[in-house]
């Protein structure tokens, strides 16, 4: 994928790009509950973990600072789009990682190439991911638990993937919900930005729920 370097000097945030970068843990995250239910009601023969994760990586996208990385040097590149890197679990337990092409723009095309990929990397059985994953923002779903908070790993404080998680979900009062979870490196986003990724994502649901198409 394309990318540009950001001028963290002149950029709004250069202030706290200095200040977090010097941190041992220089991450920020939030778990918000997401309502489901019409999305849900209308998921017909549509995967839902698939169709889950092209809403996810639609809304993420639509984020600037969240498609940005830190190189080696400390220098900043905005990517023109991040795809998703995600884990499937074998019949063994044990998971792999999978790669979708984010930039599919039709969710038929997404959801099909997801389930090609996803049983291949299955077959394969090997945990490594293919290629340069800097673009990528790393994905993981824990479908057993319905979690009020989730802390997930990172590599060094230079990491700086994105990182989505969603739990079980449940239904209460008639409504169901999701917790989703965004972890991102402080130097480069805050509660704003996570913010403005979880109303992106109510849109992406809204709006594979009024695909009559679908």
């Amino acid at each position: 994928m394309g990318y540009h370097i950001i001028d963290m000097a002149s950029d709004p945030r250069c202030g706290q790009f200095a200040y977090f970068r010097q941190m041992d843990f220089p991450f920020a995250g939030i778990t918000a509950e997401i309502d489901i239910t019409d999305f849900m009601a209308r998921k017909g023969h549509r995967p839902f973990f698939l169709s889950f994760l092209y809403a996810v990586t639609r809304a993420a996208n639509a984020v600037p600072q969240l498609r940005r990385r830190i190189f080696e040097g400390g220098t900043v590149a905005e990517f023109d789009w991040c795809p998703p890197s995600y884990t499937a679990m074998k019949p063994d337990g044990a998971y792999v990682y999978v790669d979708v092409d984010g930039g599919i723009t039709d969710i038929r095309a997404f959801c099909a190439q997801g389930k090609a990929n996803q049983a291949a990397a299955i077959e394969k059985g090997v945990l490594a991911e293919g290629g340069d994953v800097l673009d990528h923002f790393f994905i993981s779903s824990v479908p057993w638990l319905p979690y009020v908070q989730i802390k997930l790993p990172s590599g060094m404080p230079g990491d700086s993937h994105p990182r989505i998680s969603w739990g079980q979900y449940r239904e209460e009062n008639g409504r169901v919900q999701i917790p989703v979870t965004l972890y991102v490196h402080h130097a480069l986003a805050d509660g704003l930005h996570i913010s403005r990724f979880f109303e992106n994502l109510r849109r992406e649901l809204d709006a594979i729920t009024n695909d009559k198409e679908i």
